[in-house]
């Protein structure tokens, strides 16, 4: 009875709309690093999820709030960066959370002639290494025409946009020498990601606490 109580006082709480994923694939088309281990012709995909309620830090950059940039990190109180996932072949790493991104991970979004959108992901300690060293992530997305992939310099949610929206893209592993990257892109997607509502959290913790008393 007290799981169904906390289930019905929490239904109206229904998932947040502000998380969103921005996924892409595509094939490896150079190798500059000292590794081989991922060859030309491999291919990668990425999924980066992010929340659209995190503030726009572009001043922290300019000196003040710029209408045609945008930057998002996980520094203001809403971190932008929520998690991320990369594969090329064998090379893989996940970051499960927003504590698993370093200080200068970030995205930008300009909103001028060009509109672009630019990742950089950090995270030395969970990227494995690659040429013998540590390695970031980076991807750029550039509409050079500016006239429709993004609408202002806010985190993008429109799912219209594809891969055909952007003139000129490169996903890119970076480590300490050269880069593993691909400029050849399959598919591109943004698609609304729906979080647990606050009654199936309730009904998971009733169901996992009432699994531990039958134990005891």
């Amino acid at each position: 009875m007290l799981c169904l109580g906390a289930v019905f006082t929490l239904a109206p709480g229904a998932a947040r709309a502000a998380l969103y994923e921005l996924a892409a694939s595509g094939t490896i088309t150079e190798n500059s690093s000292l590794s081989d281990s991922i060859s030309i012709g491999t291919e990668w995909s990425f999924q980066l999820v992010y929340d659209t309620a995190a503030p726009d830090l572009d001043f922290e950059l300019t000196g003040s709030p710029d209408p045609t940039f945008g930057r998002f990190t996980n520094g203001g109180v809403v971190p932008a960066l929520s998690s991320f996932h990369y594969r090329a072949g064998s090379y893989e790493v996940t970051l499960a959370g927003p504590g698993d991104f370093a200080t200068a991970s970030a995205i930008d979004i300009t909103f001028t002639s060009v509109h672009a959108i630019d990742i950089n992901v950090f995270a030395p300690a969970l990227f494995p290494s690659l040429g013998g060293g540590a390695v970031s992530f980076h991807a750029d997305f550039n509409d050079f025409q500016g006239l429709s992939a993004l609408t202002s310099d806010a985190l993008p949610t429109d799912p219209s946009l594809g891969p055909d929206s952007f003139g000129g893209s490169t996903v890119s592993l970076l480590p300490p020498s050269g880069a593993v990257s691909g400029s050849s892109i399959a598919s591109f997607s943004i698609r609304p990601v729906a979080e647990p509502s606050l009654a199936a959290l309730a009904l998971l913790a009733c169901l996992a606490g009432l699994a531990s008393a039958r134990r005891a």
